[in-house]
C-alpha cells in the first residue's frame, strides 16, 4: 500500500493539474485552420441489430480525416473522412477463426465488399449549431459505390495543449448518425442483420503544423 501511495504522489507531481480533471468546453483561444485526425485517440464503430435481439458492434481500425475548423463560426467548418473497409476488428471469441471472420466482413459482397470498393468516404457540405457546443454536420456518404446525403449529430468536447505537441491545439468531438444500409444497395441477410446501422465516432484533431 505504501508503494501505491508513493506512486500516486509521483503521478500527481508529474501530470499538470489541467490534465487531471475534465474542463468545461471552450472555444476561447482556439486556433482556426486545418486540423488532422490524431489517430492514436480516435475511435469509429458501426452497430447493427443481430437476430433482432442484440447489438453487434465492429470497430474500424484504419481511417483518416481532415478538418477545416473555424473557431469563430463553427458552422462554417468542413470535414473530409476516408475509411478503409479492409481494416476492422470484431469481438469474435474464437481466436483461430477471428481473422477469417473479419476478412469475410471486409471483403464479402454481402457485407463491406472492400475488394471492389476500397474506401468509404464522407465529405461535409454544411453545418448548423443546435447549442453552444452541439450541432449537426451534413454531407455526402459514399459506401459500396453509392453516394447518399447523411446528417451527423456532433458535440464539441473542448481544447487541450498537451506538451508533447508543443503549442498546437488539440480539439475533441463526438459524432453519431443512423443510416439504412439498403439506401446504399446492401440488402443481404435481412433476417439476421438490421437495415439500420448506427455509426459513432469519438476522437481528437491536431492542429496542422
Amino acid at each position: 500500500m505504501r508503494n501505491l501511495a508513493i506512486a500516486a504522489s509521483l503521478l500527481a507531481l508529474t501530470v499538470p493539474a489541467t490534465m487531471t480533471a475534465a474542463a468545461e468546453p471552450t472555444l476561447d483561444g482556439v486556433s482556426s485552420g486545418l486540423y488532422e485526425l490524431e489517430k492514436t485517440h480516435a475511435f469509429l464503430t458501426w452497430t447493427v441489430r443481430h437476430n433482432g435481439i442484440s447489438g453487434y458492434t465492429v470497430n474500424f481500425t484504419d481511417f483518416d480525416a481532415a478538418l477545416n475548423f473555424n473557431a469563430d463560426a463553427p458552422e462554417e467548418s468542413l470535414i473530409q473522412v476516408s475509411i478503409n473497409p479492409m481494416a476492422l476488428e470484431t469481438n469474435y471469441r474464437n481466436a483461430s477463426k477471428k481473422a477469417a471472420w473479419e476478412t469475410k466482413l471486409s471483403t464479402d459482397k454481402r457485407f463491406l465488399n472492400g475488394d471492389e470498393f476500397p474506401a468509404i468516404t464522407f465529405v461535409s457540405n454544411s453545418a448548423s449549431l443546435t447549442g453552444e457546443f452541439e450541432g449537426t454536420v451534413s454531407g455526402d456518404l459514399t459506401f459500396l459505390g453509392v453516394t447518399q446525403p447523411v446528417t451527423l449529430d456532433v458535440s464539441y468536447g473542448g481544447v487541450a495543449n498537451p506538451p508533447w505537441f508543443g503549442q498546437r491545439d488539440v480539439i475533441g468531438f463526438t459524432a453519431s448518425t443512423t443510416i439504412n444500409r439498403s439506401d446504399f444497395g446492401s440488402t443481404s441477410v435481412k433476417h439476421v442483420v438490421s437495415d439500420e446501422v448506427v455509426i459513432e465516432f469519438s476522437g481528437e484533431f491536431l492542429e496542422a503544423e
